[in-house]
């Protein structure tokens, strides 16, 4: 077994472990951003010659387009876990937030690959702009379902608010850990906008 999952079996061609690769790259992407990646670093990460990468996986955009949703579905699969059902929009929030902090935060800082990364290509890459905006509005409507579910007696207009509020403080969170800002302030910056997004919504 060497890089991203490859193995060779005797008298076979060289295969590889898609998932393992995908993970690979997403991961590359995300410590190195978009424009520093090049061919060849993703080449060496993986093990995979070009011609393998490009059969695979595309061009490079295409290759960064399903790291943003790979790292979107990890992301996801976190958060579904960690929220209690009974939590209280606070609580959720805080919890969410907290979770989102540890995976920022992990080798060297790097933010959220989608907000901290795909927003300096979005001006001259058209269908990166098109995804982030995707992700803008899918994140927004995450949060209203959120709470639509522990806080339905809040007014529609203010569940709305609260939903665009946590997007952003989500946003926030990861170009601040990104920035390097002291970790004490961040989860004061934590604490302080769960407990004003759940304000808003006491009816």
């Amino acid at each position: 077994m060497s890089k991203a999952g490859q193995t060779r079996g005797r008298g076979r061609p060289r295969k590889f472990d898609e998932r393992a690769v995908r993970q690979t790259i997403m991961e590359t992407f995300w410590q190195k951003g978009y424009a520093a990646t090049s061919l060849d670093d993703l080449s060496k990460a993986t093990g995979l010659v070009r011609p393998s990468l490009y059969a695979a996986f595309g061009n490079k955009e295409e290759m960064f387009l399903r790291a943003m949703d790979d790292f979107v579905i990890r992301v996801q699969g976190d958060l579904n876990r960690q929220v209690p059902r009974d939590a209280t929009p606070e609580d959720a929030l805080r919890i969410i937030y907290t979770a989102m902090l540890e995976i920022y935060s992990r080798a060297q800082a790097r933010g959220c690959l989608v907000f901290s990364t795909a927003v300096a290509e979005a001006p001259t890459h058209p269908e990166i702009r098109s995804r982030l905006a995707q992700r803008l509005v899918q994140t927004d409507a995450q949060f209203r379902r959120l709470f639509d579910h522990i806080a339905p007696d809040a007014p529609e207009g203010a569940r709305q608010a609260a939903a665009e509020m946590a997007a952003a403080v989500l946003h926030s969170l990861g170009l601040r850990v990104r920035a390097g800002t002291e970790a004490d302030d961040v989860h004061g910056f934590i604490a302080n906008a769960a407990r004003s997004i759940a304000a808003g919504l006491t009816p």
